[in-house]
């Protein structure tokens, strides 16, 4: 180690003066003593084994050439005889664990009180230091290495090796087992594959006056005596060869070596040979170790490795080069010589195959019974036939061969069988699943589900297989209900809300006319059957006809003790009547009851937690309510012509947000209204949802005029706000074009605020000079219905509208909800909405479409993103209601001339339900 540099200056002493004053005609005369001896300098703490070190001292002072001296110094430290000629000073040097002794390691530590002196003979000035000598540190690098790829070479920053030729590919021989159907071992045979030259670097932190030779090894955890867990079998065993807990873990002599057995030798950049690296075999005769040596003075120096290039399928695998003996010179394995390691990843690169279906989604849905079409396809470049083997994944709640079967192309005709060829020049391939109705059961409430995945367990350790980069390749939910369901089970009940609970149970609302307008909720499960009827009012009351609508929520409470999951819905309504158990407030009032699971009560059902009413002196009418998911509160809101206290009145027709919590009242639980928030224009305004948004409440609909003091856009506006308290300033955002936007729904979904309307507008984006984006509206011809989506703060993120492509007939959208990322919203139509171009009636059907949110915001893709549009071939229907069954299935429910009935539809927009 070298240093020449400022340092701090020594104590100079006293400087002693003497002053004589001759009185003589010349004048007077001052003379000044020499200073004394002063050391100028600060050397480095810090010395290397075989490292030189090295620090040039500086010196004033005295009255002559000054001597210098150590005290209290290593015995490898010395001071040079030759003084600087240009200055005073001394140089002072030494190599740690050779000079002065060839002590070695002994030399380590720290001496303090190191002091140097310099003298004239007469004064004398000195300095103490401290030096630390350590390891000279070895380490490693290595990027990660992918089968068949050569890397490239980092650009080298110190004195280094002669950098290695990577481009030469190699050859590797070895023997794999062989395997039969149950993974046993039948034999072994000899392969032998191309190599890609790959390489790890080796630095040394200081550069060493020895020669440094080091000792390299590939290592890995891999363990073939490791068998599966439960597997029941002893190696030598497919299942212990790849094995779990060996899945991860290269095979060091098949998966990565040091020198391939018929690779040639490697040279560097120029052609010579790398005379610093050399290679050992390990006990399986494989050169997977070996020796560097970096000559004097060189810092830098190169491991070349070599990754064979396999046809197995692998997950990436992990190895180990570690460096694992000095052989000769001085350096540490590391700062403090306890080893050297680093990981190395291994990519496989084997042809990815991904499953779909024929549109190109990774998840469906199939009907008990029916056989369905699926795709695979191939990326990767190949030269030889390659397979698929598809088995359930462990996560699966159906099973191959016992509720599924696949079937592959073959012969002209399709064969019962899981594995899928795919020959050369040939990436698609399709399959079937298969579910036949005879022999399948389910117990449980909610569908099965195939996760399709590639068979690992048998592929492992098998050429000419592929592989997948995701566990699960398809989503395919298994439905059990095929006839559209009937709420009314034959007797009179009117379904006018749904909403899909725990267990997929389907929750339906309504209200009996046969029993007096009782308002009910209808339980079913995901097969049809009717899990409960459950009485929201009492029986014997008689109600006018109401519009109940309901949302479930899921939560957890403390029970002993112990965190278990609430399961709840609320149901809320309008009513004038008397109801026993409240209080009629005048007019129109608010209902809200709260159900809650009970699975200790008749083997498991929703028993009534409160019942509640609230309202003004006018009409309340209630258009939204929802449970708030950790302290379960309900969030209420509406329309009103009244006042509500501590409330004022804007105009004709306010909107109204409530929060309405549950209080022990000593056993049992009352509703508490904590507060009430009562917003409006100077006219008639109109609400179409009320939801829990994070932690607050939120209120959408639409109004002409100023709503709460924003600024009026254009005639009918569409308005949110929210709301966490009864006392907080409220902000209206007032959002549409100069068109009217009349909302018929709306959702807060992915930190958004989603508005569903009905315009004869073509609505999109455009962005200003700002890179802010506003909405653009354009004419249409025949009314459609439009989606815009907002940020909590306004802030306009889409735009999107749903028409008929002809834009020829009308369209009417009432319902929205979320799927799968995207947005799935449902009315009715008078023409031909799907676009089959079949005559029609020109009476109302029932539609539904799914809108991507994938590139919302941009210009370019804000027209239509429905990747499907369903329109329902029967007179007189329209969707009331939309809910989602775990992202694969949509619940609609259906409305008009005949009785109210629950249809479903697949992620794509299938009906698995067909009408009779």
């Amino acid at each position: 180690m070298r240093a020449d540099g400022p340092s701090r200056t020594a104590p100079s002493g006293r400087i002693a003066g003497l002053l004589v004053l001759t009185l003589a005609l010349a004048g007077c005369k001052t003379e000044k003593d020499p200073d004394s001896p002063t050391l100028l300098g600060a050397p480095p703490g810090t010395a290397y084994l075989g490292v030189e070190y090295y620090y040039n001292w500086g010196a004033y002072g005295g009255e002559d050439i000054l001597d210098y001296s150590l005290s209290n110094a290593p015995s490898w430290l010395a001071l040079e005889d030759t003084h600087n000629k240009a200055r005073q000073g001394v140089i002072m040097r030494g190599v740690p664990g050779l000079t002065g002794g060839n002590r070695g390691e002994a030399d380590l530590g720290k001496t303090e009180g190191i002091y140097l002196v310099g003298t004239d003979g007469k004064m004398a000035g000195g300095e103490p230091f401290d030096i630390e000598v350590r390891y000279n540190a070895l380490a490693l690098a290595a990027d990660d290495f992918t089968e068949g790829e050569t890397p490239a070479i980092p650009e080298p920053t110190l004195e280094h090796c002669a950098i290695p030729d990577l481009s030469v590919p190699g050859r590797h021989r070895f023997t794999v087992p062989e395997y039969d159907d149950s993974g046993a071992v039948t034999g072994e045979r000899e392969v032998t594959f191309d190599t890609r030259q790959v390489l790890a670097v080796l630095t040394l932190d200081q550069p060493s006056v020895t020669r440094v030779e080091v000792a390299f090894e590939l290592s890995s955890d891999y363990d073939a005596s490791v068998c599966e867990s439960g597997a029941q079998v002893t190696p030598p065993h497919q299942r212990c060869d790849h094995s779990t807990a060996n899945a991860s873990d290269a095979m060091v002599g098949r998966d990565i070596v040091g020198l391939g057995t018929d690779s040639p030798a490697p040279v560097d950049q120029d052609g010579h040979p790398l005379d610093y690296l050399s290679y050992q075999a390990d006990d399986q005769g494989f050169l997977t170790r070996g020796i560097v040596t970096l000559e004097p003075g060189v810092q830098e120096c190169y491991i070349r490795l070599e990754v064979v290039d396999d046809r197995f399928a692998e997950s990436a695998e992990f190895a180990n080069l570690e460096l694992t003996e000095v052989r000769s010179g001085m350096a540490g394995l590391g700062e403090t010589n306890d080893g050297v390691r680093v990981n190395l990843v291994l990519r496989d690169n084997e042809p990815v195959v991904t499953l779909s279906t024929l549109r190109g989604s990774q998840r469906d849905t199939l009907n008990v019974g029916d056989v369905r079409e699926y795709r695979a396809v191939l990326s990767g470049d190949r030269d030889h036939e390659v397979r698929a083997r598809l088995i359930h994944s462990d996560d699966s709640s159906a099973r191959l061969n016992s509720q599924f079967v696949i079937e592959r192309w073959m012969n002209d005709t399709w064969e019962q069988n899981p594995e899928l060829v795919f020959p050369v020049g040939q990436d698609e391939v399709n399959f079937r699943i298969r579910v036949d109705e005879a022999g399948y059961s389910n117990p449980d409430l909610t569908d099965r589900v195939i996760l399709l995945a590639l068979d690992d367990a048998y592929q492992a350790g098998r050429e000419y297989y592929v592989r997948a980069e995701t566990d699960n390749l398809l989503r395919v939910s298994l439905n059990e209900l095929t006839e559209p369901l009937a709420p009314a089970q034959g007797g009179s009940f009117v379904a006018t809300d749904l909403a899909v609970g725990h267990g997929g149970r389907l929750f339906v609302a309504g209200y009996d006319p046969g029993a007096g307008n009782q308002v009910r909720v209808r339980i079913f499960d995901q097969k049809g059957n009717l899990l409960q009827d459950a009485a929201v009012t009492p029986a014997g009351t008689t109600l006018a006809p109401s519009s109940p609508v309901i949302r479930t929520g899921q939560r957890k409470v403390t029970e002993g003790n112990v965190k278990v999951d609430r399961y709840e819905f609320v149901v809320a309504f309008s009513s004038a009547d008397e109801i026993p158990g409240t209080q009629a407030r005048g007019g129109l009032d608010a209902l809200v009851s709260v159900f809650w699971y009970d699975s200790a009560s008749n083997g498991g059902e929703y028993v009534p937690y409160w019942l509640g009413r609230t309202g003004t002196p006018g009409d309340d009418r209630v258009r939204g309510a929802d449970i708030q998911g950790s302290s379960g509160y309900i969030v209420l809101g509406g329309e009103t012509d009244g006042t509500w206290p501590g409330q004022a009145a804007s105009g004709g027709i306010d909107s109204f947000l409530q929060r309405i919590d549950s209080v022990a009242d000593g056993a049992s639980v009352t509703p508490q209204v904590a507060w009430t928030r009562q917003l409006g224009s100077a006219g008639d305004d109109r609400v179409v949802a009320a939801t829990v948004a994070g932690s607050s409440a939120l209120l959408a609909g639409s109004a002409r005029g100023a709503v709460g003091g924003a600024d009026v856009i254009g005639g009918e506006d569409a308005f949110f706000y929210s709301a966490s308290d009864g006392t907080s300033e409220l902000t209206v955002r007032q959002v549409g074009s100069e068109a009217d936007e009349p909302l018929s729904d709306a959702l807060y979904d992915s930190a958004a605020v989603w508005l569903l309307g009905n315009a004869p507008g073509a609505y999109s984006t455009v962005t200003d000079d700002e890179d802010t984006l506003t909405l653009a509206y354009a004419p249409l011809a025949s009314a459609a219905g439009f989606i815009l989506g907002y940020s909590l703060t306004g802030t306009l993120e889409a735009a999107f509208t749903v028409n008929d492509e002809d834009d020829v007939s009308a369209e009417t959208f009432s319902s929205l909800i979320a799927f799968d990322g995207d947005l799935v919203a449902a009315g009715h139509s008078e023409g031909d909405f799907s676009g089959t171009g079949t005559a029609l009636s020109g009476q109302p059907q029932a539609i539904l479409a799914r809108i991507s949110r994938a590139g919302a915001g941009d210009e370019d893709a804000t027209v239509l993103h429905n990747p499907w549009r369903y329109q329902l071939p029967e007179d007189g229907t329209t969707v009331r209601a939309l809910g989602n069954y775990r992202d694969d299935e949509i619940v609609a429910l259906l409305t008009g001339d005949g009785e109210p009935r629950l249809i479903l539809l697949s992620p794509e927009g299938g009906l698995l339900t067909p009408l009779p």
